[in-house]
């Protein structure tokens, strides 16, 4: 990995500058991926989808903001907690939205939520309230409703609300000849038979 100068991020509501990572170059060595679509690369950083203003706590998309080259290094990626995520979606789901940044919102939102409540492996984690285990929730059908997506990543999302039956159901109509999506349903089924909404690591490089 190569890092070059930071990215200027101009926040379209105050104007304040915020730097993030930038890469010369960089790989995937070392990439750990989640059964909720979490991807992370150790060599490969990616600034996050939604930032949040430092200046005036306002949350915007990366992709919509202007920009400029800083002439010095950063290694933020402006990646949110569970709780900055919950407000980016409440502030940015308040008018309108492109559906693909709806969609990108929705995976980091749903993706902060497991790593806070419902990652496997994790000790000591907190329970969430019962309003934001209904809001992961709904979120989760929003997204499956405006979002078309295979049916293995359907059956995990399910799974990860609780709805082991219809993820079951699902996997019964997959017979994936691929090895890897095999061990993925595998292991999808597994923790859907053991009432189980954890997340789980699914490769390791």
């Amino acid at each position: 990995m190569i890092p070059a100068n930071a990215k200027l991020l101009i926040c379209p509501f105050c104007k304040g500058e915020k730097p993030i990572i930038q890469l010369v170059s960089g790989n995937t060595c070392g990439a750990t991926q989640r059964s909720d679509l979490k991807v992370d690369y150790p060599m490969l950083p990616r600034p996050s989808y939604v930032q949040r203003c430092p200046h005036c706590g306002k949350y915007y998309f990366i992709t919509a903001v202007e920009t400029k080259e800083a002439s010095f290094r950063s290694g933020d990626k402006g990646e949110l907690s569970y709780r900055e995520a919950a407000e980016a979606l409440q502030q940015l789901t308040s008018q309108p939205i492109d559906q693909k940044d709806e969609i990108n919102l929705l995976l980091l939102y749903i993706q902060a939520y497991n790593t806070t409540y419902q990652l496997m492996g994790k000790d000591n984690q907190p329970m969430p309230t019962e309003e934001e285990h209904s809001l992961f929730c709904e979120q989760v059908e929003r997204l499956l409703a405006i979002w078309e997506v295979e049916p293995l990543v359907k059956a995990e999302f399910l799974r990860e609300i609780g709805q082991f039956d219809d993820c079951i159901k699902i996997l019964d109509t997959q017979h994936p000849k691929d090895f890897f999506k095999y061990e993925i349903a595998t292991r999808i089924r597994s923790a859907a038979q053991d009432k189980s909404t954890k997340v789980f690591i699914i490769t390791q490089r």
